[in-house]
């Protein structure tokens, strides 16, 4: 579990479960990836989050990466997720960092390309989680993105960012999950959840 899959990931971060560890059931095939599911991980960290990883210079908690078929079934997860492949992770930055002095220059960078793109200023109360999605958003296509979503929260505020990558398919779709349902999403509209448009 301690193989480190590009510069800022290790394996360990991606299998992490509490309901593994609470279901023996479920704990073998979760702590013991197979070496497709390793590999997939390694080209999603290496194509995907490390170069969103250092374009932001601060650390990507995985709040949810690679889920055995036992596991997504145990905790509900859809049959299709891409989870399941290890090509998918929900990731959480910190909102300690928007108030990190060392950090300011990358977070003006976000602020004034979101506004080029929309005209609009990120709203004050925008989560760290959402300067996320949004580098994401601008960034999209010099990365290997099958899928960019929001999800939860309320706009601006995205509880988890879900970003996955593949291999066999690049889609570079930006979406929003919230409990109305999923919305595909422009570039514009997307940035403009976290931005102040009136």
């Amino acid at each position: 579990m301690q193989m480190q899959l590009s510069e800022n990931f290790w394996l360990s971060e991606f299998l992490q479960s509490q309901t593994a560890e609470r279901k023996p059931e479920v704990a073998g095939d979760q702590f013991n990836p197979p070496h497709h599911i390793v590999e997939n991980l390694r080209y999603l960290c290496e194509n995907t989050l490390q170069p969103l990883r250092t374009l932001l210079q601060t650390p990507l908690r995985i709040s949810s990466g690679y889920r055995s078929v036992a596991l997504n079934t145990a905790i509900g997860g859809s049959a299709t997720s891409q989870h399941t492949k290890g090509e998918a992770a929900d990731l959480i930055m910190s909102d300690r960092i928007l108030e990190d002095p060392r950090l300011e220059r990358q977070k003006e960078v976000i602020k004034n390309l979101v506004y080029e793109r929309t005209g609009n200023w990120i709203k004050r109360d925008a989560n760290a989680n959402f300067y996320l999605f949004a580098a994401g958003c601008i960034y999209l296509d010099n990365l290997d993105v099958d899928q960019l979503i929001h999800e939860y929260g309320t706009p601006g505020k995205p509880s988890w960012v879900h970003i996955s990558g593949s291999t066999a398919r690049n889609k570079r779709e930006i979406l929003r999950i919230s409990r109305e349902g999923t919305e595909r999403l422009d570039l514009k509209d997307a940035l403009n959840l976290g931005c102040a448009t009136e």
